[in-house]
């Protein structure tokens, strides 16, 4: 059942749960020292909230997730990433430090529903009851990489490689079809 009416969405899937594939969204990688206070306050500076903690997520305008110890990425409107790109850079000059636009390299899925950690833990070798709102995992969805993150107890956020997206989709779709229920969350 596919539902493209949506504002803001590719394309989507009604099943147990709701599966959307979301339009493009700015995203930005960025490396360096996160410990140096000079590159919290040029950070923080630039894109408006601070860094996150390890393995979290900071929900606001502008979202930052932490990758690794030396990356975050950002997430913000398809629109605004080039000012924002402009603004690091400039803000992170004389420092060491890595910016990469990943925009049309990533797709953006939201997965909403009661049995939403259902869907997830079917695909991706994680301990999904356990996870807290705001927290990132870094993993594999069947044979692809991809990072996720509950938005709220009932929804999650799902990126992985563009060049996969509609692999990940139909996995997606394929694990929230109202037969393949399993009912454990």
């Amino acid at each position: 059942m596919s539902d493209n009416k949506n504002e803001g969405v590719v394309r989507s899937y009604s099943g147990y749960v709701k599966v959307s594939e979301k339009m493009k969204t700015g995203m930005l990688t960025v490396r360096g020292d996160f410990r140096s206070s000079k590159f919290k306050t040029s950070f923080t500076k630039a894109v408006g909230t601070k860094l996150p903690k390890d393995r979290k997520l900071i929900l606001a305008k502008n979202n930052v997730a932490w990758m690794s110890p030396d990356e975050l990425l950002i997430l913000c409107d398809y629109a605004d990433v080039s000012s924002l790109s402009q603004n690091l850079q400039m803000e992170l000059k004389d420092q060491h430090h890595m910016l990469v636009n990943v925009s049309d390299a990533r797709a953006l899925f939201e997965i909403s529903g009661s049995g939403s950690r259902e869907v997830i833990a079917k695909l991706a070798p994680v301990n999904i009851a356990t996870l807290e709102i705001g927290e990132i995992r870094r993993t594999r969805f069947s044979q692809i990489a991809a990072a996720f993150w509950l938005t709220s107890e009932t929804s999650v956020s799902v990126i992985c490689f563009s060049s996969v997206a509609d692999y990940m989709f139909n996995l997606l779709k394929t694990s929230s079809m109202p037969n393949s229920k399993v009912g454990d969350f």
